[in-house]
């Protein structure tokens, strides 16, 4: 009966196509929707998510939605205690401690010959970064800099048109946070003289800023990110190999101390202080969350040395995957205890937080502090993708279409998953440029589409400050030996 319930078990894991969402999962749940809570659960399982193991345990446990199964609870109670999630340890300890001493040694084999196969060791192998102890030491530079410039004031770009992109609502990123019965920090105030904008943004080993995502923003901010995006802040190095960064940027009010945001918007200042306060007095996770960030974001809150970590840190050791990505996510940028920084990161990710899969598949792709795993970075894209990011469907592509790999090289779903991008990246360089990759061989080869979608990617991207001379190499070896007549030529 226990090899048979293994077996089963084991089905269960590795059948599975759907992305993990531990919200959505917890939400099925909470409405009682047993059974397809049971489903996305289980893609989460299959990642070694320790949340998912204790809720799959209880399913199991209390036959919700399903019939009772004590050997499959007690497996995935296992898993769970293997990670010291919440109190499944006690709870294995009870159910063990139940069993009659003649039964308990092949139930204890069963245990650990499951772990083995479906533990947390082959869970990294299989899906996470392996870091590289000889490169933990060694900083990226920037410039040739040691420290990247993150904060620039208005004075510092040139703003023509604050006509566009309006909104009068500051508000923390609230992705992640329903699921703790939590609301995103809003704060309603006049509007500023100068938009207030924090950005998370790649970037490319030549210094250009790519795929921003919104921290926080408030007031006439677009323009401001358009901007921002048009110049290059720092060629990036590792070991003096060009590489690729990320990092978070606070540009125009947000940049403020206390003393200028106070002079510029009064009532928005005091709409912090208020807000800090309600937090820092509030007991439940949300509130804490919620406490640590405006602290991180406003650094002139009062607060004691590293309180905003600390809180982050306990919240990850909690369960909470914003806290996770965001504390991680600050190791990262900030090149301390990087180990420790990408662990969480990979963390926030086995829960379905989507920028935490996207900057996971980033680092699996690209960094140099890790072995980089295509295979394993393209599954991370494709979780991300298929919750509506656009940067990781775009990554995904290039990785289909020009992997060294033939294994993952795959034509077709290259163009299935470029369609989209037709309507969502229309204006992205790196769309054009992997349109002609779609013209350039294969099913829809067609050499003159090819050069155009080639030429029109090096143009926006030259607007953009790009380095594009690796397009325009490709440019140059496609059109070697052809002639073409274009419409300007007739």
């Amino acid at each position: 009966m226990y090899k048979q319930a293994a077996i089963s078990l084991s089905f269960l894991f590795y059948s599975l196509s759907a992305p993990a969402d531990i919200f959505l999962a917890d939400r099925q749940f909470t409405e009682q929707n047993y059974a397809q809570a049971t489903q996305t659960y289980l893609a989460a399982a299959e990642l070694g998510n320790p949340h998912a193991y204790y809720q799959l345990a209880n399913i199991y446990h209390n036959g919700l939605g399903t019939e009772k199964d004590p050997i499959n609870a007690m497996l995935y109670f296992y898993l769970a205690a293997e990670q010291k999630f919440h109190n499944s340890e006690e709870i294995i300890a009870k159910m063990l401690a139940a069993i009659p001493d003649e039964n308990r040694a092949p139930i204890l084999n069963l245990l650990e010959q499951h772990k083995s196969t479906h533990g947390k060791q082959q869970k990294i192998y299989k899906y996470f970064p392996t870091i590289k102890e000889d490169k933990l030491s060694t900083k990226f530079t920037f410039d040739g800099k040691e420290t990247l410039k993150t904060v620039y004031y208005r004075e510092e770009i040139n703003l023509e048109d604050y006509a566009s992109g309006f909104d009068d609502t500051l508000s923390l990123d609230s992705e992640g946070f329903e699921e703790f019965n939590s609301d995103s920090v809003e704060l309603l105030s006049s509007t500023p003289r100068t938009p207030f904008l924090i950005l998370d943004h790649d970037i490319h080993h030549d210094g250009s800023v790519r795929y921003t995502n919104e921290v926080q923003k408030f007031g006439f901010y677009k323009p401001l990110a358009e901007q921002f995006k048009l110049f290059p802040v720092a060629a990036v190095e590792f070991e003096g190999t060009p590489a690729d960064f990320a990092s978070r940027t606070y540009l125009g009010a947000a940049a403020f101390d206390k003393f200028s945001l106070l002079e510029e918007n009064e009532q928005m200042y005091g709409q912090i202080v208020k807000q800090t306060r309600k937090f820092k007095n509030g007991k439940s996770i949300s509130d804490r969350f919620s406490h640590a960030m405006l602290m991180l974001n406003f650094p002139w809150i009062e607060q004691g040395e590293n309180e905003a970590e600390e809180i982050l840190l306990a919240l990850s050791k909690q369960g909470h995957s914003p806290a996770m990505f965001e504390y991680g996510f600050k190791l990262y940028r900030e090149q301390r205890d990087i180990e420790r920084a990408i662990y969480w990161i990979a963390e926030a990710s086995k829960y379905g937080l989507i920028k935490a899969e996207y900057r996971l598949a980033k680092i699996l792709h690209s960094s140099p502090w890790v072995i980089n795993d295509q295979q394993k970075a393209l599954y991370w894209f494709v979780s991300a993708m298929n919750k509506g990011d656009v940067a990781a469907r775009i990554n995904a592509v290039e990785i289909l279409f020009t992997s060294n790999d033939e294994s993952i090289l795959d034509y077709d779903l290259a163009v299935e998953y470029l369609a989209p991008l037709e309507e969502l990246a229309v204006n992205d360089p790196r769309y054009h440029y992997l349109n002609s990759l779609k013209y350039k061989s294969g099913e829809h080869r067609d050499i003159k589409l090819a050069v155009e979608n080639l030429e029109r990617a090096i143009l926006r991207g030259q607007m953009k400050n790009w380095d594009v001379s690796d397009w325009q190499d490709l440019l140059n070896r496609i059109t070697t030996g052809n002639v073409f007549v274009t419409d300007s030529e007739n």
